[in-house]
This record gives structure tokens, sequence and C-alpha cells, in this order.
């Protein structure tokens, strides 16, 4: 075996939780190593927005400097930037096994800046496990976004950024596991209306360490204007946006929530978008909130989604596809699809639901989620989308027909729901859980071709049932407070498939995953509507089964791991 070099030596040590200062006593020394960098001097101002000043005099041990790890230190020798230069905080995305994206924005600059990055096992950047450099200007809207490769799989890691002489806070991901995975945990988030209330979902889950993700089902922004949609918290831009400037001015103005800012900074996200990333009921050719005097759709599409890929720690395509696959070991396959603006067909009204030439996905996008559900080999696959895949019908009475009541849902595009679970049973594709957002209440449902023909579907036995789907409430916008209970018991008498709803209350969806179940707790918040801190309670739990596509009802949410790594 040949010898290891310091900068090998250091990542083992930190690997093992060995300090490097240990590494002196033991006789290491620098002399093999042919990756030392240059002398590039100290550096300072290490913690979130402090500037790289000379250095405090820190006795003798401070004249070490930081250990070698084989990669250059930051160094800035010009006057510092604005103070204000990483207002907009730090997040990441999209974890595989041995990258992620890792994503920051400079305020403040109006010409081309080169931003230095970071990342490492440990919070002081002692031993760091990959840096760079990323130059952003004004054609990207100063964003910064890179994919930080050569990590490991399922490890925690924290980076940052530098630039102009300043420092963003730290933040802290994680990379998806490989090979044999016993647990996994994800929150399921969607619908954040700025002007409905207080962002309390975010900030309960920053607290929250053993998450390996949260799942973003899209209306991460809101188009509107103030008072056109919600009248708790204004906007900026006040009115209704439609260019791309307006676009990347409203994820300014969210990314500056401090609650917002925390989750990102404590976990990576998984993203897709639905319509108010761009506008109301969009679809591929148009939206219903796109109105005459506001120019061509095709152009604020296009602005919305280069806003969208800008602003949100997404691992980019060539085609602009965001729908993609992502593998946690042999224990989850993760695919996110785009059930919005790739494919889908203009909504359309109940007497054509049923035709067989509308789609909501696409033919390209459905021959691809074909594929990947017949090749996965994981043992649960997680479909994260947009809209309530599951039948939702009401009969006002019983001489009344079973009528679709949302066409905006899978209801409204029946041959591609109907193509999709014909993939499930032609492929013979066990253990699929549905993951749903966008109609701001919480719904657990069996997922079958006709919840309401005895010959395919069996609500008491769940006999037929092909799958579950879990849909997540808003994180603040508006569900059906005045709804009364007895329509709901209607609603819920007409599609035997639903075991539960909420359709007021506001919060997330905690999903615990291990290989003989998945487990969906719903938690909601009494008040979104104010400011002050409120207390999340457990609504409802379901369980679903290895082998068992039906839903179960339980009392304990899973504990959590006790092993979590540190937050930032």
């Amino acid at each position: 075996m040949s010898e290891l070099s310091r900068r090998e030596i250091l990542r083992l040590a930190a690997a093992l939780g060995i300090s490097p200062a240990l590494l002196g006593l033991l006789g290491c020394d620098d002399s093999d190593d042919v990756d030392a960098p240059p002398d590039g001097g100290g550096m300072g101002g290490m913690g979130g927005g402090g500037d790289m000043g000379p250095e405090a005099d820190m006795g003798p041990e401070a004249d070490m400097g930081p250990p070698d790890d084989g990669f250059p230190r930051y160094t800035y020798e010009g006057e510092p930037g604005p103070e204000t230069l990483f207002t907009h905080g730090v997040a990441s995305g999209d974890p595989l096994t041995d990258r992620v994206i890792l994503w920051s924005h400079v305020e403040g600059v109006t010409e081309a800046t080169e931003v230095f990055w970071e990342i490492s096992e440990d919070r002081d950047f002692a031993v760091r496990r990959n840096v760079g450099t990323f130059t952003t200007n004004a054609d990207r809207d100063y964003t910064v976004k890179v994919d930080a490769l050569e990590l490991s799989p399922g490890t925690t890691y924290f980076y940052r950024f530098h630039a102009l002489g300043r420092t963003s806070p730290v933040g802290r991901t994680r990379t998806a596991p490989e090979g044999a995975v016993d647990r996994l945990r994800f929150a399921v988030v969607s619908c954040s209306s700025y002007a409905h209330g207080w962002f309390h979902t975010y900030r309960e889950l920053a607290t929250q360490p053993d998450l390996d993700a949260v799942l973003h089902l899209g209306d991460y922004i809101y188009e509107y204007g103030d008072g056109e949609y919600g009248n708790v918290r204004p906007y900026d831009p006040p009115h209704e946006i439609i260019t791309l400037e307006d676009y990347r001015r409203r994820y300014r103005h969210y990314r500056k929530d401090p609650w917002l800012q925390a989750v990102h900074v404590q976990h990576p996200f998984i993203c897709i978008w639905d319509d108010h990333e761009s506008a109301n009921d969009s679809w591929r050719g148009g939206a219903q909130n796109h109105n005459a005097g506001e120019g061509p759709w095709m152009e604020r599409r296009a602005a919305a989604e280069q806003a969208y890929l800008e602003w949100i720690p997404i691992r980019e395509s060539a085609d602009g596809r965001i729908w993609r696959t992502m593998r946690y070991g042999d224990l989850v396959d993760l695919v996110m699809l785009d059930s919005r603006l790739w494919g889908r067909d203009e909504q359309t009204t109940r007497d054509h639901y049923a035709d067989p030439d509308r789609t909501l996905l696409g033919l390209d996008q459905e021959a691809w989620l074909n594929d990947e559900l017949a090749d996965s080999q994981a043992k649960w696959r997680l479909l994260g989308q947009q809209v309530m895949m599951g039948h939702l019908r009401f009969q006002a009475s019983p001489n009344l027909p079973l009528n679709p009541v949302n066409g905006d849902q899978w209801d409204g595009y029946d041959a591609s729901r109907q193509r999709l679970f014909q993939m499930v049973r032609d492929n013979d594709v066990q253990n699929l859980v549905v993951l749903t957002g966008d109609i701001h209440t919480s719904w657990a449902m069996e997922l079958t071709e006709d919840p309401n023909d005895p010959q395919l579907y069996d609500p008491m036995s769940g006999d037929g049932a092909l799958a579950v789907e879990f849909v997540a409430t808003s994180v603040t916008s508006p569900g059906l407070p005045a709804v009364q209970p007895a329509l709901i018991d209607l609603v819920l008498q007409s599609n035997p498939h639903i075991k539960w709803t909420d359709v007021e209350k506001k919060g997330w969806v905690l999903l615990d995953v291990t290989p003989e179940r998945v487990q969906g707790a719903w938690y909601h918040f009494d008040r979104i509507d104010v400011a002050d801190p409120q207390v999340p309670f457990v609504a409802k739990v379901f369980e679903v089964y290895d082998g068992a596509p039906r839903l179960f009802e339980v009392e304990a949410v899973a504990d959590a791991r006790p092993d979590a790594p540190p937050l930032a």
C-alpha cells in the first residue's frame, strides 16, 4: 500500500472523529503532501456576515492557522463589500450520494462577482471536503449555484460562501445514502402564500435535526399583488408579478423571511413548481390568471421558470425539465413529476375529462415515468407531484350524478390517470406512495381506477387499491374553514377511498420510512395569521405496510432519530 499524503490522512481523521491536532503528536507531517496549496494567508471572519479583517491575537496556537487539508483558503485584501452581501442566506438541494447543490445570492453589487465556497464535515471547516469558486452576475440575478462534488453518501456537511471579504451564514446539508438503508425521514410541504400569514411550519422544521430532506411540492411563491389574495402581510413588489424582474424581486422578498431562511440553512430541499410560481391554474400554453394586457404567455412562463431556477437549489437540465428521480439506497426511489407546465393540456369542462387524447404529464414524461417505475429496485417508490391524484367526487343526494369537484386535478385528466394506473399493474409496481400538495387541505386516501365500482375496489378490505396518497396541507394558503362537518361527511360518503380529511388547518406531513412501512403524520397549527410562535399538534397518523397498498390509522408518531447530527 502506498503512503498516505497529509491531505488523505486529514480526511481519514475527520471521518473517524480524530482531532487534526492529535496527528502532530503522532508524527504526521506534510513533507510528502504533493497536493499542498500555495501560501494563502489566514482566514478571518468565520461568522455569518462577518468581514475578513485582520485576525485577532489568539495566542501561540492561533499562529499555527487551520490545518492543511490540501485546499486553498479564502483570502481577500480589498475594501469589504456591503454588510448585507449575504442577506438572502444560503440553501442546498437535490442531494445525490456524492454531490449536492449549494446556493446563495450576493446583494448590493452591480458587476460580476467571484464567490468562494467550501464544504466540510465539521462546522469549523478545519478539514474540508471540497472548495471552489463561482462567478455570478446580473444575467443570473447575482445568484450562486454550484454542484459540490466528491462527497460521501449519507453524510451531513456544513458549507458557506465568501465574497468581497464577507462570509455567509453556515448552512447544513446531507447527501443521499447508498446500499442498505434502514430509515429515512422527510418533511412534505407546499403552498406558502406570504400574504396569508407567517411560516410557522418552516420555523418548526428548522428545529428538527433528523430530516433527510424537505420535499417542497410547489407554490413556493405566489404571483398576486397586495390585497388580491390575502392581506396579512404585504408583498414586494406590491403588484402582480409578470416580468423577469418582477419574479426575481418576489423571490428576493420571500428569501428575506427569517423562518424560510432558517429551514433552508438546516436541510436540503427537493423542489418542484406548481402553478403560482408562474400564474394560477397554469398549463403549458396559458393560465387562468394570465390576462389581456399582460403580454405573451410564453414570455411570462419563461421569465417565471428562469427566476425559479435561479433562486431554488434545484439541479438544472438542458431542456428545462424538472421531472427527475433521486435514489435513497435500497429503501426509496423518489420520483418527482411536473404535472403543471411540461405537458399539461388546458383545463376543460366536465364533458371532456375522459378524452383519451388529453394529457396531464405529456406523453414523453409518461414514457419516462413508466421506465422509472419498471426499473425501480427500491423497497418504496415515493411519487412527488403537484395535484390530487385520487378521485374527489361529490353527490349532493342519491338522485343526482356523482361528479368530479376539480378539473385542475387528475380528475380533469382521467385518461392520464388510467394510463398511470395501468403502468402500475403492467409493471407489478409494489409499495407506491403518492405525495401531493396544491389544495391547501389534508387528505389520506387509497388509489384505484374507480373507488365507487365494487368490482374494482372494496373500501373495507382495501382490495383493489394500487397505491396510497398523502396530501399535505399548505404552509399558509387558505383552506375551507367555513365548510360544515355535514358537508365533509357527504364528501367522505361519496368517496369511500378517502380515509380522512381536514380542510382548514395549516402545517406539514412528516414522512417516516422503514423497510416495513411508511408513516405519514399530519402536523397542524391552530393559527398562522399571527407572528407569535405557535405550537404544532398531531392531527392524524396513517401507515401503509410493505406489500399492502392500504391505509391503517395509528396513534403514535414514530420517535425522532436519536443519532441525528447537530444543527448548524
